[in-house]
Parts: structure tokens; C-alpha cells; sequence
């Protein structure tokens, strides 16, 4: 969405938020691949590279917003409760489990997730504000309203630009925050994203080294800046051990720091965004959501 005027927060024309998905082992359990004996609460991308990822974030004063499966509530509680939400990021609904959402066929398997995710918290007091779909893709009007019956206030679906969707004849709503595959670290670094590579266009088949997705995100930020709108920047702890993937992240973050500091963008968390969505609705379009349901696996 372009813009012509300076509507965002701090006299800006563009909102951006750094978003993070994804915790310990819990998409290998998901899918089989978690070794039947292996303990669960020592995961790597936790243990290791969280840290690194908020040290990163207090270094330039930036708040994430952590898409986190509820099963984590009960495995990694200190990091969720004390080290995430303690420094001021924003904890989001990223199903149960990391279940596939488009897979979720049955209007039941879906309630289920809902329901277990939402009464897993053990002790530890988390409103969700929004929900990230495993895989991007929902299933249309009954993936919103449940969300909206589970008090959510937003959803980050894969798709294009932020914008309202009315429920229940204009009764109810929800704020669509939408990520793009080309802000996702995984577009750059997966071989299983070859065929969404393609499908795309814009990078070859295999797998992009670290620089690649630095100036594909520099160039997103940028042209965000010009147009005015709304962007979703997304990362993933497991994917960024390395020590040039996690310089580049840091890299992304300073850069959009600067840009904060500058007065180019407002730098906010996807709850941040949401509010000021709902107190200022024109900012946005209201409709039908505009999804990117590309399947490529």
C-alpha cells in the first residue's frame, strides 16, 4: 500500500517489524524427525543462538516480535517468560506444535490446536496478541473467526499488505499483518525452498549465501521506504548458527536501526502495529485479505 502522507507513529510513512519464528525442537516432533530417545529443553537454536539474537536486539534497542509454538511454554519457560517477554518483545501464537496449518483440512483439527494451545500456558500468564500459521497459509473465514473468538487481535498470514477484514457481515474484525516469502530467511537459505525460489523468480534454484539475503532485505526495506506502507522482515534462530548468517542478521538489524534513528521508518512490534491500526483504521484498506497461498512442497 502507498501512501502519501506521514500516518505512522513519529512523522513516518512506513512501519516495519522484525519478526522471529520458530522455537527449540518442536517442528521436529512435529514431523518425525526429533530422535525418539533424544531429551527435549537443550535445543541449540535456544541454548545458543537465542542469546546471540538478543544480545543482538538490546546492542541497537530494537523489539522483535517472537512467533512461538505453545508447547515451548512448558519446555523453555525462563527464555520465553524472563529473556523474551522480559526484554519487551512481543510473544505470538505459532500453533501448538508447529502443525502445518494448511494440513489443519478438518474444522476440527483446527479448534483442537486452538484449545490446546491456548489452555498450555503452565503457569505462565501470555496474552497473545496475534498468530503466524506454520507454512503462511490459513483456511479463509474460518481460520479468522476462530482467531477472533480466541481474542486475537491480528494474523500474519503469508500475503502482501497489512489491512482489515471484516467478519460476520462488518460485526467483527481482525487486522491481517502479512509476511512475504522474499523477508524470509528460509526463502534464502532452504534447499526445501528451491521450488518456491522458482516459482518466484528472483534467485536461483539452490540455496543463497548470507550477502544474498542481506541486499535481497536491504533492497525490501528501501523500496519500502519509498512507497510508503507496511513490511514484515522474518527470521528463524535455527537457521542463523553460523557465524556469517548471524553477522548479516546483525547487520539487518543496525541497518534498521538507522533507519529508526533517522526518522524513515517506524520500527515497531506486530502488537504495536495492530493498535495503532485499530485507532487509526483508514491507514489501511478493509476487505478481503490478500494471501499469497502458493504451495510448493
Amino acid at each position: 500500500m502507498s501512501t502519501t502522507q506521514a500516518e505512522w507513529p513519529n512523522g513516518t510513512r512506513t512501519a516495519i517489524v522484525l519478526t522471529i519464528d520458530n522455537m527449540g525442537e518442536a517442528a521436529d516432533l512435529d514431523r518425525g524427525l526429533w530422535p525418539e530417545h533424544e531429551p527435549v529443553g537443550k535445543h541449540f537454536s535456544v541454548v545458543e543462538v537465542l542469546p546471540k539474537f538478543l544480545a543482538i536486539l538490546k546492542k541497537y534497542d530494537v523489539k522483535a516480535t517472537y512467533f512461538i509454538e505453545s508447547w515451548n511454554l512448558s519446555i523453555y519457560r525462563d527464555a520465553i517468560a524472563k529473556k523474551i517477554a522480559g526484554a519487551g518483545h512481543e510473544i505470538g501464537w505459532h500453533a501448538w506444535r508447529h502443525e502445518a496449518w494448511s494440513k489443519l483440512k478438518d474444522a476440527d483439527a483446527e479448534k483442537a490446536n486452538f484449545a490446546r494451545s491456548f489452555g498450555s500456558n503452565d503457569g505462565i500468564t501470555i496474552m497473545y496478541k496475534g498468530f503466524r500459521p506454520p507454512g503462511g497459509i490459513i483456511h479463509g473465514e474460518r481460520t479468522l473467526k476462530l482467531c477472533v473468538d480466541y481474542g486475537l487481535q491480528y494474523i500474519s498470514p503469508a500475503g502482501f499488505d497489512a489491512s482489515i477484514v471484516e467478519l460476520d457481515d462488518g460485526t467483527r474484525s481482525i487486522i491481517l499483518l502479512p509476511f512475504r516469502w522474499t523477508t524470509v530467511d528460509a526463502y534464502f537459505y532452504m534447499e526445501t525452498f528451491a521450488k518456491l525460489r522458482t516459482i518466484k523468480g528472483e534467485l536461483p534454484e539452490e540455496p543463497q549465501p548470507p550477502e544474498v539475503l542481506k541486499q535481497g532485505f536491504i533492497t525490501q526495506v528501501d523500496r519500502a521506504i519509498t512507497d510508503g506502507g507496511y513490511l514484515s522482515l522474518l527470521f528463524h534462530p535455527f537457521l542463523n548458527a553460523q557465524h556469517e548468517r548471524l553477522q548479516v542478521f546483525e547487520e539487518i538489524v543496525r541497518y534498521l536501526a538507522e533507519k529508526r534513528d533517522r526518522g524513515d521508518i517506524w520500527l515497531a512490534r506486530c502488537c504495536d502495529v495492530t493498535e495503532w491500526i485499530n485507532a487509526h483504521p483508514s491507514l489501511v484498506p478493509s476487505g478481503s485479505p490478500v494471501l499469497d497461498e502458493i504451495t510448493w512442497r
